[in-house]
């Protein structure tokens, strides 16, 4: 079975573009260049969910997530489900509900969330107790989780890295399955990214093994966070990986990051094509993909050797 390849939508900003300033030429073009879908950032407040519902159908897409904007750069507010305040907690949470409800709206199956750093980044360990923050973030948890299922809602969890998430609450795939395990819930599962993964993890390889049946849906970045191939993301193991679990969700790619003016400075003036970044990052990891098959077929006469 081929995997399904999707696009981080918010991600287009990295090299220029916008998903709302011009949406239907860019999902058209995100199809063109060989996806099959497209994840929608978590902006409830300024986002008509049944509108692009049918706009990323009528592109020929699905938009399985939508991403949660849970850390101050990414949102320039505080949504932080693991804070010790509960007031600033709650408010973490209701806007995960919204995104929720923008979820059902928009006809995507995930949510996903992370413990991401505050405003003022506390390293190389926070301020306040580990076991407290994840008590803080456990809370949450449960809540969105609850109000997940009520709407038909999955919840992926994403392991960020320590200089961006709080080191020790939600920084591996490992503390990732602990919550899982403690809250018992069928809605809330893993998504990987190899780049974060790549700073945490002892292996990325046994990482995914151990966690392999609450991996729902996994974010393909390279692990300099440029264009896939620049790095030394090992893409042909963790496919293998992949193949032998049986995952059949999407591999969601990140737009590379291209330079300061136009991610800071938003100067498009010497944008690249986004026809040719997006082809070029898909053809890659198919033709992997593709080679990978080929290697299982020919080497593994037991299926579940990987």
């Amino acid at each position: 079975m081929s995997f399904k390849y999707a696009l981080v939508g918010d991600s287009l900003q990295w090299v220029g573009y916008i998903i709302f300033e011009d949406t239907d030429t860019g999902l058209r073009t995100v199809k063109e260049a060989g996806y099959d879908a497209i994840d929608l950032p978590g902006n409830p407040d300024s986002m008509d969910g049944a509108d692009l519902k049918k706009r990323v159908a009528d592109a020929g897409l699905t938009s399985p997530e939508v991403q949660g904007a849970c850390g101050y750069g990414h949102a320039g507010q505080v949504r932080n489900l693991a804070a010790i305040d509960d007031d600033i907690r709650a408010y973490g949470v209701q806007y995960a509900r919204d995104c929720i409800d923008l979820c059902v709206d928009a006809g995507s199956t995930y949510f996903g969330v992370c413990a991401a750093q505050p405003a003022e980044p506390e390293l190389p360990y926070p301020k306040d107790p580990i076991s407290q923050l994840r008590d803080q973030f456990r809370k949450s948890l449960q809540e969105v989780c609850a109000y997940g299922k009520e709407k038909g809602i999955k919840i992926v969890m994403e392991p960020l890295n320590s200089y961006e998430a709080f080191p020790g609450v939600l920084t591996t795939l490992y503390e990732a399955k602990m919550y899982i395990d403690d809250l018992g819930v069928d809605n809330l599962g893993i998504q990987p990214d190899v780049f974060h993964m790549n700073i945490e993890e002892g292996s990325m390889q046994d990482a995914i093994r151990a966690t392999s049946s609450h991996i729902w849906h996994f974010h393909l970045n390279e692990t300099n966070h440029y264009t896939p191939g620049s790095g030394h993301a090992d893409y042909k193991s963790i496919f293998r990986i992949l193949k032998g679990i049986k995952y059949d969700g999407y591999l969601a790619n990140y737009c590379p990051l291209t330079n300061q003016k136009i991610i800071t400075f938003k100067d498009k003036s010497d944008r690249p094509d986004l026809l040719e970044v997006l082809s070029t990052m898909v053809k890659l990891q198919k033709s992997i993909e593709k080679a990978v098959d080929l290697s299982r077929e020919r080497y593994e006469a037991d299926e579940k050797r990987y």
